[in-house]
């Protein structure tokens, strides 16, 4: 089940995805005692993103959705995971997690779709995600591209998602946390967290130019950050909990970006 650069993005063999299966609901379950615990956890789901999860094909597969989210907590692919359930999802990770002993394979089962250091394998990129969105029906990016801890201003977006979403003809749902002070009565007890989805968010038809496809990604992505930043603010987003970027680990997370 290890990953090294050169294998495939996306593994479909039977024993790995039962084995994903059954470590996403576990993870899923205890993750949310978890969050209870550490975070004050809630979930708020717009009734139109609601109706999105559960919408399907006339050949019986969910519609296609690409999932956008900010990155203000490292254990945010965990709260969002949870917050999809039942549906279990793919998410976009650096190759370089993907591949380091243990953890990489862990991630992997979770559903992580690595992104290549080799640019000459990033057209793979878009097979991957064509699978992600032909079989589970959802791939889940960070177009912020890193963690800024407890960042309630979010930064802006790349466009690599929304253009994926032009290409495959897949709605956008955001999916935003929403930090604020947790307290009991004069006690600071940290960070309360929530994750909001917002309603999808239809994608321009492709135009079949890629200059016009990427300007069109660009206005798409600037469109789904406003909304989200919008909802932030809305529910009381605290911005002074900023913490700065997410320190780089060697191996792990300290590629540019």
């Amino acid at each position: 089940m290890a990953y090294k650069p050169g294998d495939p993005l996306v593994t479909r063999k039977p024993l790995f995805l039962a084995a994903s299966f059954c470590l996403t609901w576990l993870a899923d379950i205890l993750g949310y005692l978890l969050g209870l615990g550490l975070f004050g956890f809630r979930i708020r789901k717009n009734p139109e993103a609601k109706a999105a999860l559960r919408l399907r094909m006339s050949d019986g597969r969910y519609k296609p959705l690409i999932l956008v989210s900010n990155h203000a907590l490292l254990l945010d692919p965990m709260l969002h995971s949870i917050s999809l359930a039942p549906r279990l999802t793919y998410f976009t990770a650096l190759e370089e997690t993907i591949a380091s002993p243990g953890l990489g394979t862990l991630v992997r089962l979770f559903g992580a779709l690595p992104l290549p250091k080799d640019r000459a394998r990033l057209a793979l990129v878009d097979q991957a995600v064509a699978t992600a969105l032909s079989t589970r029906g959802l791939c889940h990016f960070y177009p912020e591209g890193e963690c800024h801890m407890r960042n309630q201003e979010i930064r802006p977006f790349k466009p690599g998602a929304f253009h994926f979403a032009i290409r495959h003809g897949a709605f956008v749902l955001p999916v935003v946390t929403v930090l604020k002070k947790r307290r009991l009565g004069p006690l600071s007890l940290g960070v309360k967290a929530e994750v909001h989805l917002l309603p999808p968010i239809a994608p321009p038809s492709p135009s079949g130019r890629l200059s016009v496809d990427i300007h069109a990604a660009q206005t798409l992505a600037a469109a789904a950050r406003a909304a989200m930043q919008a909802r932030i603010d809305q529910a009381g987003g605290d911005k002074s909990l900023y913490k700065g970027p997410m320190p780089r680990i060697k191996g792990f997370n300290d590629r540019l970006r």
